[in-house]
């Protein structure tokens, strides 16, 4: 028997989709309920509660109930009663309980597959994390983003084949049509521009590619929770202030306790009045029962539905499309229910969006789909199509990831192949855009295969060989020598990997890097999660760079004229840290803040380096003298060929 499951971990709740034997994907009913709590309980004993179970023990103690552990991410632990838990091992908890459920059904089958949804705009540090949670609960784990999953299910369940008179664009499921997804999830707001790729003449399944996406952390169906619960305390407080302010902020159990209800009791209205213009809290002693209604509801939420609706309209102005050039607009999450979403999109965009049923289940179903449509990749950046990735990968990126043992490939630019700079380090970065991962195919791409004319020459290197080993450990122990006596006067670590070195300062921590990409990211010792931070990663040319350095300048300095909004400045040549390196400058912003990132690029044969420093106003302070001293010891190691 064959199992794979899919499982969309939520801020909320969470969703589990199973298939058996290749069959269609079903959604795993858990506690009775197609969708299970995504929260936490952690006994005295050590022992983890999950889903319905742990919302049943907090009203035990709920101080030691975590409801939505995925809004902690980025926490490192939390504090429930007076256990110390790991955020890793509470994402854990859910996941494990979830494909446990999945099993359950199979008869307890081992998980061959296990795929797991996040945000498009979740970086390496959050995603690893969750690699890590999932870890030995499958054979195979992949990651697939949020908003590819939703448009696979879309695109191959909606087939309209006639035009309802009430719509405004059409979705047939074909090649090459583009959809916009807005996904109101419990905790965030994701807006994603993805298109469905034509068939190659090697590839039968095609493929999607995500255009643009924008995201409002700060805002999810939670806070609609919370907004509709301060309304009601406005509604009923008045009565007595002082019990308002015991119910809402009390430590005792009892209060704890009362809180938990009436919470729940907010949330039910809230999606009542989905369906109804009106409905009722009730309110423990000596409060009366509030009355709430729709309209009062969508005033308290105008504002941010406003701003998720103008990051749709940006997305897709992002992606270079109008949206009537949309194949569709699909609604997404629980939140979506919520009629004036709906609303809001069409007299903003002037297309009808479309909700199916159970909304959302659509990201786990989905989700499957997407692996076993394309397992190697789902999204790539505006006008990739080469099968390899991008010259100038984002860093910091996040891209749908299937982890084998051994999938090592190294970045690599292809001939002919647009340079466009990624959006570069950040956390968190306003956009990002997610990257396919691609096998290396054979030959190595950008060596062709030699015919025998050409590949005569090189007997000569054979009978050459014991000289040249000879004379290459010689110059190998000298460079190491040359190294040793440059870097003695370096405070810190050094960091030799892949083909390059250099020495991190003794007061900055290599926080994260991803193998796959040949890059390693470094920040300051005390704020190991904050915008200041140094990205170092490797890059492959088709060509030597060494011989022919105007080259490289011209093609760098082509992709980043070509988006001079976002990569204000360019300069050839540059004198920084010692050295004359190709240097370009990134703005970047979330709306509120603004931030840069200034690029330093070093090459040798075919390989070249970028080293990104990320920084906002402490740049002289802490992220310049850093970046400085990792430019001025950064080594390349590779061996130029012919010399």
């Amino acid at each position: 028997m064959t199992l794979r499951v899919a499982v969309d971990f939520g801020t909320s709740s969470t969703c589990v989709v199973a298939s058996i034997n290749g069959r269609e994907p079903q959604v795993v009913v858990v506690d009775g309920q197609p969708l299970m709590s995504s929260a936490v309980y952690a006994a005295p004993d050590g022992t983890l509660f999950v889903g319905q179970e742990a919302e049943r023990q907090a009203a035990v103690d709920p101080s030691r109930f975590e409801p939505n552990p995925k809004r902690r991410v980025d926490e490192g632990e939390l504090l429930l009663g007076d256990t110390v838990l790991r955020v890793l091992d509470a994402v854990n908890a859910v996941l494990r309980r979830a494909v446990d459920e999945a099993r359950r059904v199979a008869g307890g089958a081992e998980v061959g597959l296990l795929v797991l949804t996040h945000p498009a705009d979740w970086g390496a540090i959050r995603t690893r994390l969750l690699r890590q949670a999932a870890g030995r609960l499958a054979h195979e784990v992949a990651l697939v983003p949020e908003p590819v999953a939703a448009a696979v299910f879309h695109a191959a369940t909606f087939a309209a084949t006639e035009v309802n008179q009430e719509r405004t664009v059409e979705f047939s499921g074909r090649p090459g049509e583009t959809i916009a997804v807005l996904d109101l999830g419990g905790g965030t707001v994701d807006v994603s521009v993805v298109r469905r790729m034509p068939r190659g003449p090697a590839d039968r399944r095609g493929g999607f590619q995500v255009l643009a996406t924008r995201g409002d952390p700060s805002f999810g169906g939670a806070d609609v929770d919370q907004a509709l619960l301060e309304h009601v305390g406005s509604l009923v407080s008045g009565s007595d202030p002082a019990a308002w302010r015991q119910l809402v902020e009390g430590r005792e159990l009892a209060d704890r306790r009362r809180r938990r209800v009436l919470r729940q009791d907010v949330r039910g209205a809230k999606e009542t009045l989905s369906r109804h213009t009106y409905t009722d809290v009730p309110m423990p002693p000596p409060f009366a029962d509030a009355h709430v209604t729709r309209e009062d509801l969508e005033k308290l939420i105008a504002a941010p539905l406003g701003r998720a609706v103008e990051l749709t309209a940006a997305a897709i102005d992002e992606a270079g499309l109008r949206p009537k050039q949309l194949t569709a607009i699909f609604l997404v999450g629980g939140s979506s229910r919520i009629p004036m979403v709906s609303r809001l999109v069409h007299e903003r965009t002037g297309v009808v969006p479309t909700t199916l049923d159970q909304p959302e289940t659509v990201v786990a179903r989905g989700a499957l789909r997407a692996v076993l449509i394309d397992p190697d990749r789902t999204g790539a950046l505006p006008g990739g199509t080469p099968a390899r990735p991008p010259a100038l990968r984002p860093l910091g990126e996040q891209r749908t990831e299937i982890v084998r043992p051994g999938d090592r490939p190294r970045p690599q630019a292809s001939a002919g192949k647009s340079m466009l700079p990624g959006p570069g380090p950040g956390h968190p970065p306003p956009v990002r855009v997610p990257q396919p991962v691609h096998q290396s195919p054979s030959p190595p791409f950008g060596q062709p295969v030699l015919s025998q004319a050409e590949a005569g020459p090189r007997g000569k290197w054979k009978r050459r060989a014991p000289w040249l080993i000879g004379g290459v450990v010689v110059l190998i122990a000298a460079l190491v020598a040359t190294l040793l006596l440059l870097n003695q006067g370096e405070d810190g670590r050094t960091i030799a990997q892949y083909n390059y070195q250099f020495v991190a300062p003794s007061d900055w921590t290599q926080t994260g890097g991803v193998v796959e990409e040949r890059k390693v990211e470094l920040h300051p010792s005390e704020a190991q999660s904050g915008l200041d931070l140094v990205v170092v990663q490797e890059y492959s040319n088709n060509y030597d760079a060494s011989a022919d350095p105007g080259r490289l300048t011209s093609e760098l300095e082509s992709a980043v004229r070509a988006r001079a909004s976002e990569y204000p400045t360019f300069e050839p040549r540059q004198a920084f840290a010692g050295k004359s390196l190709i240097y370009y400058r990134q703005l970047k912003t979330d709306g509120v803040r603004t931030w840069y990132v200034d690029w330093y690029v070093e090459a040798k044969g075919d390989v070249r380096i970028h080293v990104g420093c990320q920084y906002a106003d402490s740049f002289q302070d802490r992220v310049r003298p850093a970046c400085e001293q990792i430019v001025r010891t950064l080594v390349l190691t590779n061996q130029v060929p012919g010399r």
